[in-house]
């Protein structure tokens, strides 16, 4: 056989907060690590599914070689696989919901060029911090599946694999702020995501603007409006879909609130269960956050479509698909981000993601 998955970790309660180390034992390269987390859904949702994951990261000793946490892990795998969502379709109290997280060695499945080599490392490390209690406020069942795709018989000889961590976060403190971040210069970036979260805010009023320069402004790499930025690149950035279905009443909002798109003009389309109810929104859509009455208890299905998964807004360095397309930091003497933060900066998490190219 070429191809096969492999079971790292069978399905596993770990309980309601902690985090599961697991040695990575296999001798085959690695094209794709995916992570499942299976939860039963048992009151209100607080926050986006996501955020049960707090940390992914996968060491050897004290090198890291991925590190994120799940909503940023989740919008970096939209970005790069163009999938709808990482989330199986939310539905109602007593079910079952599911999150997927991906660690993407190479450009796409099954990339020859680009793959994790276990054996190049000495005791690699997939290391798991979860916390089921942030977003339904109280302990529920859980399921923790890991599984590794892996050239079998197929015989590759890649020159590295996609590196991908969160390099900085940080709290800007206020609006109009300005915040200067040194980047690394140690490897190709192939591309960059800035998150700006808020807990149902838009993404856009919390990062206001962008600019990327090279030793002490030699050459700016870009100066960016974010919302403008945003505008122009919706013809290209993966519309974001996800599918739910949920209970409804006339005076209470029931479970399923927080969705992975999280631009303002997020659309939802619902539907009830019969044509004698009413579904409305009472609030408007916004940094993933929506909530729905019916005039009657109904179930109510429906799709929310929208952009900025999970708050993150992607800077991609040349073709994605072209290795030597990137952007080569290697002979730059400094690299420094600014940041500008928009009208809802205070109090909010603004991160910054990059995925490098490591090579053996």
């Amino acid at each position: 056989m070429k191809y096969r998955e492999t079971e790292i970790l069978d399905a596993t309660d770990v309980g309601a907060s902690g985090t599961k180390v697991i040695d990575i034992n296999l001798l085959d390269p690695i094209s794709r690590i995916d992570i499942m987390w299976s939860y039963k859904i048992v009151n209100t949702m607080l926050a986006q599914p996501g955020h049960m994951i707090s940390k992914i990261e996968l060491v050897d000793g004290s090198d890291v070689l991925f590190s994120m946490n799940g909503l940023e892990c989740q919008a970096l795998n939209i970005y790069d696989r163009k999938v709808l969502a990482m989330n199986a379709p939310m539905q109602c109290g007593g079910n079952w919901g599911q999150c997927t997280f991906g660690i993407d060695f190479g450009r796409w499945l099954w990339d020859r060029e680009l793959a994790f080599v276990p054996g190049n490392f000495r005791n690699p490390q997939l290391k798991i911090t979860f916390d089921e209690t942030v977003v339904f406020g109280a302990n529920a069942d859980n399921y923790l599946e890991v599984f590794a795709q892996c050239f079998d018989e197929k015989v590759i000889s890649p020159i590295g694999f996609l590196m991908s961590k969160e390099h900085y976060s940080y709290d800007p403190g206020g609006s109009g702020k300005y915040h200067y971040i040194d980047m690394p210069t140690d490897h190709t970036v192939r591309q960059m995501l800035i998150r700006g979260f808020k807990s149902q805010k838009d993404p856009l009023d919390i990062l206001a603007e962008a600019r990327l320069t090279e030793e002490n402004r030699k050459r700016d790499v870009f100066d960016l409006d974010i919302l403008d930025y945003f505008e122009r690149s919706v013809d290209v950035l993966p519309m974001v879909k996800e599918f739910w279905q949920e209970y409804s009443s006339e005076t209470v909002d029931l479970y399923c609130r927080y969705f992975t798109p999280t631009n303002f003009m997020t659309i939802c389309t619902a539907l009830p269960q019969s044509s004698a109810h009413i579904i409305y929104i009472p609030t408007a859509i916004r940094g993933g956050y929506m909530s729905w009455r019916a005039n009657t208890t109904v179930m109510c299905y429906g799709v929310i479509e929208g952009y900025l998964p999970n708050h993150c807004l992607a800077f991609p360095f040349g073709p994605q698909s072209e290795l030597d397309a990137w952007y080569d930091v290697q002979t730059k003497g400094s690299i420094q981000l600014r940041i500008k933060s928009g009208t809802e900066g205070d109090g909010s998490d603004v991160g910054i993601i990059l995925q490098q190219l490591r090579r053996y």
